[in-house]
């Protein structure tokens, strides 16, 4: 059991797919009886990386952002 991102040609794992939204490019996906992609467990990993370094990044940028805010309305 797998689930097909048509948009990335790749077949994710029923654990990768996050709601039926694919890990990668968020599109939907389809559930089919193949089995998963021989890359589909890389792809997640790379996918997972991408997703936490934008998080830290937009962190880092809403708390800098804030600092400066502070110091022009001084």
């Amino acid at each position: 059991m797998s689930y097909c991102c048509s948009a990335c040609e790749v077949n994710w794992r029923s654990s990768q797919a996050d709601h039926g939204r694919c890990p990668m490019c968020g599109a939907g996906t389809v559930r089919t009886t193949g089995p998963a992609s021989d890359d589909a467990d890389l792809l997640y990993r790379i996918s997972r990386a991408e997703s936490e370094k934008r998080d830290v990044y937009a962190h880092f940028e809403r708390y800098y952002a804030g600092g400066e805010q502070d110091r022009f309305a001084a």
